[in-house]
């Protein structure tokens, strides 16, 4: 009450305060639209938008390109228009609010914007409707957390933000910096804006499907049309209860009989071996033209690359093939659901135990090179570049790691009253990620101590060692590649992971 007086006293103070009032209110909105629970399976309703007391074109959408700040990099601004100019300002929601019909029903919000220059100028419609004025549509995710915490995701495009900077910047020396200005690496990024400790919104990702959803729909025009083989839908078919069924045997060999051995060459002989890969065939068959074809193959391979080294710095799990995304026109990766991070995949009932995921169909789509050629070569840059700012890193991760928010047990209430059993997780994920920094492969298979083995293995002084050895670049890349396709590591996963798609 006091902030609202003093304004209404200041010239432009009540036009300040109408645009707080409207903040407010429009907060208000989306919280009311991410906790919407749709009645039945509608995919779609029509929202009733309130009224404003500020027009909406004073107010810039939530995208990355708005929200990352490049010093030096903009013109003199006007006063009244602090914003860049390139970003363009909201006009009016469109009523009609889709459903997704994944198990948090998050709602897909459509809004109307104008450009910069025309938001200036004067009133526009606020009606619900294009009109000639609009730059187009652009869409957002609302959604509503049960379990999860926007708030890592949006700390992890925070991250992911500084990591383009050091990306992008000429710092080491002149070959590694020209190596890595030619392989253009970069982590396709999106806005997460926090609207309540369990709301948010998302920024829509455009032209993108799950890698399973490309899979799925892929066809290899060179086998039988009854063959097994001849459509990817069989794969990624997760109501196919005799691919599950051979998964789940094959894992039982170890986890109920402790024979490891025999259970990764089952799983090799009855479901790698038989149901090969087709993601190949995807990039042939969306890409006719082959210049278009090759610089789409090279994306996803690069982008793949950058993803797996950080992904592997910063501990980041689930990454089943709902939660990677490829752009339909570029081949770029794009990840998505960032809770599970800081090793938390190793806590999961059926441990994460792999670095990153890289399976048969990933593989596939990188070439005959497979991930011996430019997948390896942009994974040493990536992770080359990465050790050499390692003390950038670890300042960004460290008030990350050490931030009330990050909730390393499974539910909220245990982090509430567990406080300082997450100041202890965090003392212990920030050495896990320094010591990655440093080249040390430290992911500990939780399986290990939990499961007595029966086929003649026994763990001796080398495995022990190797949690604590330093390792070169090119070393800790191939033991990561290695660790990531390790049929053993595979066989381990939760059946939902799809592990041969």
């Amino acid at each position: 009450n006091g902030a609202a007086k003093l304004l209404q006293k200041q010239t432009h103070g009540k036009q300040v305060l109408g645009m707080l009032n409207t903040s407010k209110n429009l907060f208000q909105f989306l919280i009311h639209l991410a906790q919407f629970s749709p009645k039945g399976n509608a995919t779609s309703v029509k929202m009733k938008v309130p009224k404003f007391d500020t027009a909406l074109q004073h107010f810039i959408p939530p995208i990355q390109a708005a929200l990352s700040v490049t010093p030096g990099g903009f013109e003199r601004l006007d006063v009244k228009d602090i914003f860049p100019p390139f970003v363009p300002r909201m006009r009016a929601f469109n009523p009609e609010l889709k459903i997704m019909q994944s198990k948090a029903k998050p709602k897909k919000v459509s809004i109307f914007a104008v450009p910069s220059t025309v938001a200036q100028r004067g009133s526009l419609s606020d009606q619900g409707h294009p009109i000639t004025e609009d730059a187009g549509e652009m869409h957002f995710l609302v959604k509503q957390e049960a379990k999860g915490d926007l708030r890592k995701d949006s700390r992890v495009q925070d991250l992911n933000n500084v990591i383009n900077r050091i990306f992008a910047s000429r710092k080491g020396s002149s070959g590694s910096s020209s190596r890595r200005q030619r392989l253009r690496l970069h982590l396709r990024t999106f806005s997460v804006v926090c609207l309540a400790e369990d709301c948010g919104i998302l920024e829509w990702v455009p032209n993108t499907e799950s890698f399973r959803g490309l899979v799925g729909g892929t066809y290899n025009p060179q086998v039988a049309p009854n063959s097994i083989n001849r459509r990817g839908h069989r794969l990624t078919n997760f109501n196919d209860m005799e691919l599950r069924d051979t998964f789940l045997k094959c894992q039982d060999l170890y986890f109920k009989k402790g024979n490891l051995i025999t259970a990764a060459k089952k799983f090799y002989e009855r479901i790698l071996k038989q149901y090969l890969p087709i993601m190949y065939w995807w990039f042939v068959q969306n890409f006719s033209n082959p210049h278009a074809w090759f610089e789409a193959r090279n994306n996803f391979t690069l982008s793949t690359a950058v993803w797996s080294a950080v992904g592997h710095i910063i501990g980041l799990g689930d990454r089943h093939s709902e939660n990677i995304l490829v752009d339909t026109r570029s081949g770029e990766c794009v990840h998505v659901d960032f809770d599970c991070i800081f090793d938390k995949g190793l806590h999961l009932p059926r441990p994460e135990v792999i670095p990153f995921r890289l399976t048969p169909n990933m593989i596939d789509a990188f070439g005959p090179t497979g991930a011996d050629g430019l997948y390896t070569g942009a994974l040493i840059e990536s992770m080359k570049t990465l050790r050499q700012n390692r003390d950038t890193l670890l300042s960004v991760l460290e008030p990350f790691l050490k931030d009330p928010v990050i909730n390393f047990q499974s539910s909220k209430s245990q982090q509430k009253s567990k406080g300082e059993g997450n100041a202890k997780s965090a003392m212990v994920s920030m050495g896990k990620i320094e010591g990655r920094l440093k080249g040390v492969y430290n992911l500990e298979n939780p399986n290990r101590k939990k499961i007595a083995r029966t086929d003649g293995y026994s763990p001796d002084e080398h495995d022990d060692l190797s949690h604590i050895t330093k390792l070169s670049v090119e070393g800790q890349v191939q033991r990561m590649i290695s660790e990531a396709t390790s049929h053993e590591n595979l066989v381990q996963v939760y059946v939902g992971w799809m592990p041969w798609v």
